[in-house]
């Protein structure tokens, strides 16, 4: 398996040698020109969590409620007990 996984990185790297060892042009001003650097706010925007299935913390949330309630309950009916 690492030979196969070895073998197919060798052929990747084989196909970008022309580029693999140029310079990042982060200083050529044609190069920022066509590719602005982006703010800081929206840089955060793009890690910022999402919701991806959307009422998922309210079912949780419920849910953790109902599971207190019930804990609540069964202290009750223990010091009822006693």
């Amino acid at each position: 398996m690492a030979t196969i996984l070895t073998t197919n990185f060798c052929i990747m790297l084989d196909n970008y040698k022309d580029i693999i060892d140029l310079p990042y042009p982060r200083d050529d001003w044609n190069f920022l020109m066509k590719h602005p650097r982006m703010s800081i706010a929206n840089r955060a925007k793009i890690f910022s969590p999402f919701a991806a299935l959307r009422g998922h913390n309210e079912k949780i949330a419920e849910t953790a409620e109902q599971h207190l309630d019930a804990t609540r309950d069964e202290n009750k009916w223990e010091e009822m007990d006693c």
